[in-house]
C-alpha cells in the first residue's frame, strides 16, 4: 500500500503534468491526513480557477466567469479584471467625447492616460472657438468657402431654407436621387438642431450612381448669417476611408492561417445571437496533442493540422459560424441545432479526422450546450460552460486511451 506522502506526491504530479484528470481519493489517506487531502484537493482547485482566470485575460476575455468568492488566491487576479473592465469603459467614453474620464489605479499608465486627455479636451476646446469666431462674419466665410474641397450648405435655421451652397458642393459625386436624399436630409437636420448652439457631427450615407455609395462626415455649426439663425452643414467625402475601413474590418474578423472567422468576431456574434433571443447550439472544440504534433513533425505539420481541423469544421452545416478562438481552440454556432444533433454531427467529423492520412491520430475533443429564448447566461459564461463539457470528454477520452494500452 502506497504511504501518504507516495499518494499526495502523486497527486501533485497529476496536477503539475495533467490538471484536468489529477483525481485523489482522499478515503484512500490515513485518517491523519485525511484533512490535509481535503485541503490540498481545494487549493489545487483555486489554482486551477486561477489559471483559467488568467488565460482568458492575457487572451483580451474580460467577459469570464470569475473564480468563487472563497477563492482568496484569486483576489489580485479578479481585482486586475475588474481594473480592465472599468478602463475599457472609460476608454469607451472618451471615444463618445466624454474628457471627464480620469484614471488613477494604474501608476505611470494612469499620469500618461489622464495627460492625453487633458491634452484632447484643450486642443478641442481652441478648435471650437477658433471655428466660433470665423462663423462671425459671411464674407470670411464664403471667402474661406471658395478655397476649400469640402462642401458647404447654409440653412435657414427657422424655415429650413437654402441659404449659400459653395462652389464645391455642385459637384457632390451622388446621384440624382442622392441629391433628393441630401435636401431632405438637411431639412431633417435643420429642425432637430433649431434652438442648439453646439457643433454636432454626424455621418451621412448617399446613394451615388452605378448602385455605389458615397459617405460623408458632416459637421453642422450654428451661426448667424446676416439677420438669419442659420446652420452651416459643412460635408468631407470620406467614402474611400469608409472602403479602407470595411477592408481592415474584414481583416480583423478573420484568422490570418485559417481564414475562419476569429475570437473576436465569434464573440461578437455569441452576444448578439443571445440579445436576439435565439435558439442555437454552441460547440467549443480543443485539437487534441497540437503541441505533440509540433514538437516532433514540426510546425508546418501542425499547420496542416490545424487546416485539417478547419476543414472538417466548415462541413458541419452550412450554416455554421465557424471561429478559431486560440490556437488549438475552436468555437462554432448553429441555429435550430439542439446539443444532442450537434454532438452527433461532432462525433462524425472526429471520425473523419481519425481516418485523415497523417503519421499520427488526429482527434478533437468538444463540448456542446443547447442555447434558447430563455437563456439568462452571458457570453462568457456559455463559452465557459461549453469549455467544461469539452473537458469531460476529453477526460473519458484520454481513459479510453489508457485502457486499450493495458
Amino acid at each position: 500500500m502506497n504511504s501518504a506522502a507516495e499518494i499526495l506526491q502523486g497527486y501533485l504530479k497529476q496536477v503539475m503534468h495533467d490538471p484536468e484528470s489529477a483525481v485523489l481519493n482522499v478515503g484512500e489517506l490515513p485518517e491523519e491526513f485525511q484533512e490535509l487531502g481535503n485541503s490540498m484537493v481545494a487549493f489545487c482547485k483555486c489554482l486551477a480557477d486561477n489559471a483559467r482566470l488568467a488565460k482568458a485575460i492575457s487572451k483580451g476575455n474580460l467577459n469570464v466567469k470569475l473564480p468563487r468568492p472563497d477563492n482568496e488566491l484569486a483576489a489580485p487576479l479578479k481585482a486586475l479584471h475588474a481594473s480592465l473592465r472599468h478602463l475599457t469603459w472609460q476608454t469607451q467614453q472618451v471615444a463618445m467625447g466624454d474628457y471627464r474620464q480620469r484614471v488613477d489605479f494604474m501608476g505611470d499608465f494612469s499620469d500618461a492616460f489622464n495627460t492625453m486627455i487633458e491634452q484632447l479636451d484643450r486642443r478641442r476646446t481652441v478648435l471650437l472657438e477658433q471655428i466660433r469666431t470665423m462663423m462671425q462674419s459671411r464674407s470670411l466665410y464664403e471667402m474661406l468657402a471658395k478655397q476649400i474641397e469640402q462642401q458647404i450648405i447654409v440653412t435657414d435655421a427657422d424655415t429650413s431654407d437654402i441659404l449659400f451652397v459653395s462652389s464645391a458642393s455642385n459637384d457632390l459625386p451622388v446621384s440624382d436621387d442622392g441629391a433628393t436624399e441630401l435636401l431632405a436630409w438637411l431639412k431633417r437636420q435643420t429642425e432637430a438642431m433649431r434652438g442648439k448652439s453646439d457643433i454636432y457631427v454626424t455621418e451621412l450615407e448617399l446613394p451615388a450612381d452605378g448602385g455605389k455609395t458615397q459617405n460623408f462626415s458632416v459637421s453642422v455649426h450654428p451661426l448667424r448669417w446676416d439677420q438669419y439663425n442659420a446652420m452651416a452643414f459643412v460635408l468631407a467625402d470620406i467614402s474611400a476611408e469608409r472602403e479602407q475601413m470595411r477592408k481592415l474590418q474584414n481583416v480583423a474578423n478573420f484568422d490570418t492561417l485559417t481564414q475562419l472567422n476569429n475570437r473576436r468576431y465569434g464573440m461578437e456574434t455569441l452576444e448578439k445571437w443571445i440579445a436576439e433571443k435565439r435558439s442555437f447550439a454552441l460547440c467549443f472544440i480543443d485539437m487534441d496533442d497540437l503541441k505533440q504534433v509540433n514538437d516532433r513533425y514540426g510546425h508546418e505539420e501542425g499547420d496542416r493540422y490545424i487546416m485539417a481541423m478547419s476543414g472538417a469544421m466548415l462541413n458541419f452545416s452550412p450554416n455554421a459560424v465557424v471561429c478559431r478562438i486560440g490556437g488549438d481552440e475552436f468555437m462554432l454556432l448553429v441555429e435550430n441545432w439542439d446539443a444532442e444533433a450537434a454532438a452527433q454531427r461532432m462525433e462524425q467529423l472526429r471520425g473523419s479526422l481519425v481516418t485523415a492520412g497523417a503519421d499520427y491520430d488526429r482527434s478533437m475533443s468538444y463540448g456542446v450546450i443547447s442555447v434558447g429564448p430563455d437563456n439568462t447566461m452571458q457570453a462568457g459564461d456559455l463559452l465557459a460552460a461549453a469549455d467544461e463539457k469539452m473537458y469531460e470528454y476529453k477526460r473519458d477520452y484520454k481513459l479510453r486511451q489508457r485502457k486499450r494500452k493495458k
